[in-house]
């Protein structure tokens, strides 16, 4: 099955075009050390080039991509403008979200929003707001996200921005992907893939290729029926394999193709018979071979997970065990750490352990999962606890900020007036000087300095009162944030004690002279658990039934069609939960958390473009 007609031959013409100008290009990142060794680049030359060297060498160095942006702020520090730094800092804001570093990310993004207000250079402060965009994008802030990065596109218009508009229309259809909306991740994905045309760079196009495929992919899943659009993102994945080995050598980030690889193997797994094996391992190897040597484990480990369920589906346990001992090897060590990805192989290594028998490697397994487990827990608490606090110096720098400029504002007004009131004064001692009514001008005079400086005391007044009533909304946002922050360490702590005690009843209450075997103690133990597991679920639950009249009405809204797994994500919805929160606790993909909610807003009548979370709070 062919792509659209009209599709294929845009796609045609924007790989002519690369190679009639292929010949003219130079290797992107020798182009970049040339320009920089010249004597003639100037200082903020220097720091774009930096940055974007940055950007291009992360996957493969990311202490040299530091350095690099390192190198680029120092020499923005000798630059009064403030275009320099704020792009130095924005560049950093990828590099430390790359390593998983929040509290440093959101330091660098408050720095960049700083400098950005020193400059009136559009591609400066595009710049600055795709990065902060990007990151709420990071943190499944989808709403705030989206009107950062449209209002970064709207700073790139006319400033021939291509490579960053390119960008960000693959993060807009990333947004409307997973079924949200089809019609505009189709648009955006669209435009991706006109400006990758524009900008002539060969990571652009590659990565418009991948976001083709995915809009295709993503319909396919919600309607398997339709083969043709499960052909069509095949057919667009193989072009951006294609155009990646063709341009190896002026390719800078492998991220994209990686990933269109190891979604088609995927896609053989999933939905072609086991003759199409051969080709699904084809692509897992390519993905393999990108994976290793530009440090994307997360990529490596979906493919050490693939293989394992091609040998279970074989029945050959021993070599899924393996593979997947084998991909847990391969990050040992490593600069990003994944101890959720980690304990979701502990998990399938412990059910293979358990289908084969062995119910020592089983425990040791389930063990390493809880302990992974609970890294992954308190690490997203701890980012969550970092988010909040960055999002709320944040919004009270915002303040701080829209305070000042008021201040300057009253200020030059009253630097007017005082100009006025200065020119009137001469003027009427002018007139006083050949006025024979002069003690009579005097004390006009008088009284309109005395009503000046009443009119002067009711403004400070009033100052003073806005201050006081900016003073207690700080207090009541600082109080609802830790409202929240108590709530979730509660229900995190009660978690981590109900999987502490079930190794505990394990270690203890496995009896080797007991007449029972030792498979049944431990099935009777994990039955025990699963009972306490479902009380402690609702337990959860229970914490939402002090407003049952609120589930009355969500059941009448959806005419009594939710499950108890639709008003346990509704109750997480309505605590305040991110998609990202919510997977965790729950054990599963943050997409199927996406896929819960698209499913919910039917079963409540919502539209697509309504908010769920709004509907809940207004409920509620």
């Amino acid at each position: 099955m062919q792509l659209p007609l009209k599709t294929l031959l845009s796609i045609l013409f924007c790989i002519i075009l690369f190679s009639k100008n292929a010949e003219a290009q130079k290797i992107y990142l020798d182009s970049l050390n040339h320009l920089l060794e010249q004597n003639g680049t100037t200082k903020e030359t220097r720091v774009i080039i930096l940055c974007k060297m940055a950007r291009a060498n992360f996957e493969k160095n990311l202490s040299l991509s530091f350095k690099q942006a390192d190198e680029a702020l120092k020499i923005g520090s000798e630059l009064k403008d403030g275009k320099s730094k704020a792009m130095a800092f924005a560049t950093l804001v990828h590099l430390y979200v790359w390593k998983k570093d929040l509290k440093n990310a959101y330091q660098s993004l408050d720095s960049a929003l700083y400098y950005a207000q020193k400059t009136k250079d559009r591609v400066a402060l595009g710049f600055v707001w795709f990065r902060s965009g990007w990151l709420d994008l990071i943190n499944d802030e989808n709403d705030k996200a989206t009107t950062k990065l449209l209002k970064a596109l709207d700073y790139f218009k006319g400033q021939n921005a291509s490579d960053y508009e390119s960008t960000i229309y693959h993060y807009l259809a990333s947004f409307y992907g997973y079924g949200n909306n089809p019609s505009k991740q189709q648009k955006y994905a669209r435009l991706c893939y006109l400006t990758a045309i524009k900008s002539k760079q060969v990571d652009l196009l590659n990565n418009a290729y991948f976001t083709i495929g995915q809009t295709y992919f993503d319909r396919f899943k919600l309607d398997t029926l339709k083969r043709s659009l499960l052909d069509s993102a095949l057919l667009t994945y193989k072009k951006s394999l294609q155009l990646s080995k063709k341009q190896e050598g002026r390719m800078l980030i492998y991220s994209n193709t990686a990933a269109a690889a190891l979604n088609t193997a995927n896609a053989y797994f999933q939905y072609f018979p086991a003759s199409y094996r051969d080709s699904a391992e084809k692509y897992v190897a390519i993905a393999m071979g990108i994976a290793e040597k530009t440090n994307l484990m997360e990529v490596l480990l979906n493919c050490y997970g693939l293989r394992s369920e091609y040998a279970l589906r074989d029945g050959n346990y021993d070599a899924a065990e393996k593979l997947l001992l084998t991909g847990l090897g391969k990050i040992e060590g490593g600069v990003v750490k994944m101890p959720l990805t980690q304990a979701r192989i502990y998990q399938g290594l412990a059910n293979i352990a358990e289908k084969k028998g062995d119910k020592a490697a089983a425990l040791k397994y389930l063990k390493a999962y809880v302990t992974h487990y609970k890294k992954a827990f308190d690490e997203e608490k701890i980012n969550n606890t970092i988010r909040i606090e960055a999002q709320y110096q944040s919004e009270k720098k915002e303040q701080e900020i829209a305070y000042l400029q008021q201040q300057t504002r009253y200020t030059k007004k009253l630097n007017v007036f005082y100009i006025i009131s200065g020119l009137t004064g001469i003027a009427a001692l002018l007139f006083l000087l050949i006025s024979y009514n002069y003690k009579l001008k005097a004390s006009i005079r008088k009284q309109e300095l005395i009503d000046q400086e009443k009119g002067a005391a009711e403004l400070r007044a009033q100052l003073k009162e806005a201050e006081t009533m900016q003073l207690q909304t700080e207090q009541i946002l600082l109080k609802e944030r830790q409202e929240r922050l108590e709530k979730e360490v509660l229900a995190g702590n009660l978690q981590i004690e109900e999987k502490n005690e079930l190794l505990e009843i394990i270690s203890g209450k496995v009896n080797t002279e007991s007449h029972l075997s030792l498979d049944a103690q431990i099935k009777r133990i994990v039955n025990q658990q699963k009972k306490m597991d479902k009380d402690f679920e609702e337990h959860k639950t229970d914490f939402f039934d002090t407003n049952p009249a609120f589930f009355e009405r969500l059941q009448q809204k959806a005419n009594y069609t939710l499950t108890r797994l639709d008003l346990k994500y509704c109750s997480y919805m309505l605590l305040g939960l991110s998609n990202k929160e919510v997977s965790i606790r729950l054990g599963i993909e943050p997409k199927s958390v996406r896929m819960s909610r698209y499913r919910l807003k039917q079963k409540l009548g919502l539209g697509k473009e309504d908010d769920l979370n709004l509907f809940l709070q207004q409920l509620g």
